[in-house]
């Protein structure tokens, strides 16, 4: 299974290529590579800030406008491979191919940003800013409609993905005592109950360990909806805390199965791993890929509370450590601790 940013995002290139498709009017295996070359480049500028051929750090028009300038050159670079192995008139109509299609997937991103007021807007929208680009309007031609209408199953179709609720699970979230940014955050069953009986019984089979899997899978995807409504709509997003212990890490890897479902830039840039410190002990080879990690400590029975903290800044692959529970008369320690050594984090009380 993968990541649903992820999903949504391949959803979003696959739109607009079928968008380049239509107004282009030409239709292959290589142009719909090249058309989705573009738009994956688009996509990587606009929602993960990432830029691979320019010095950029944000989105802008003239930064995708680079960007998918150096993607062709890149491409153009790369297909000089096949010059011997494909006819001379393939070869050059390829070549063609990809410099023709740069300037118009430039203004086909565009479509991507359009407001509407609602989906009936839709069709007034789109006209209107065809309308004002001379190239995709004389390509388009009698064809508008159909864009249009493109446009309104993207837009229905994303609508469903990001609204999408279940009545079993949500997701619920911890402050800390001194970040007001950084939040825990926890699956937890959500059903309507009828009596303390039933409660009780829900409580039960939610703790059944062979639910783990399932609870796991879930709540990766929560957080992931979560985040993904929030850039989309262009919220602030806190920094989230997730717990990962040992049955989803064995053998020095993640499990296989989580592993995809963590697997993207957006869950990679807003979530940290939180692992207890003796999963990491035993798991050490597991927590050198490319995730901010927080320790999660209980220090309510450790004696020397500074030698493990020293041990556990030694170790260099955490920014946090979550005190899960320590001795009242520890509290205030753990609060005024350097934060510049260690970044320590204290449970809110109840």
């Amino acid at each position: 299974m993968e990541n649903l940013i992820s999903v949504f995002m391949n959803y979003k290139v696959n739109r607009l290529v079928e968008y380049g498709v239509l107004i282009d009017g030409r239709d292959s295996k290589f142009v719909r590579e090249v058309w989705e070359h573009y738009f994956r480049t688009f996509i990587d500028n606009y929602y993960y800030q990432i830029f691979h051929t320019i010095d950029a750090d944000h989105f802008t028009e003239k930064n995708l406008k680079d960007e998918l300038i150096g993607a062709k050159e890149e491409m153009l670079d790369d297909y000089r491979e096949f010059e011997l192995q494909v006819s001379n008139e393939e070869y050059s109509g390829n070549q063609q191919i990809i410099q023709e299609l740069e300037p118009l997937a430039f203004d086909i991103c565009k479509i991507e940003l359009l407001k509407y007021e609602d989906k009936s807007s839709i069709p007034e929208v789109v006209t209107h800013f065809i309308e004002q680009h001379e190239e995709l309007k004389s390509r388009l031609d009698t064809r508008l409609s159909k864009l249009i209408t493109l446009v309104r199953e993207t837009i229905t179709t994303c609508d469903k993905m990001i609204h999408y609720e279940d009545n079993y699970y949500t997701l619920s979230e911890k402050k800390f005592e001194n970040y007001d940014n950084i939040r825990y955050i926890e699956l937890i069953p959500q059903i309507k109950v009828l009596d303390v009986y039933k409660k009780g019984m829900i409580t039960k089979i939610y703790q059944d360990s062979k639910l783990d899997a399932k609870k796991m899978e879930c709540f990766l995807q929560k957080v992931s909806l979560y985040i993904l409504k929030k850039v989309l709509a262009k919220e602030e997003i806190n920094q989230l805390i997730i717990r990962v212990d040992s049955p989803f890490v064995s053998r020095g890897k993640f499990d296989p199965k989580m592993y995809p479902l963590m697997d993207n830039p957006l869950f990679r840039k807003y979530v940290v791993i939180g692992v207890p410190y003796n999963t990491y002990l035993s798991q050490k080879e597991a927590f050198a890929d490319d995730f901010v990690f927080a320790c999660i400590q209980d220090f309510s029975h450790i004696s020397d509370i500074y030698q493990k903290i020293f041990n556990i800044y030694q170790e260099g692959i955490f920014d946090y450590l979550i005190v899960e529970d320590c001795r009242y008369r520890e509290r205030e320690f753990f609060l005024k601790y350097d934060q510049n050594v260690l970044k320590v984090l204290v449970f809110e009380e109840e």
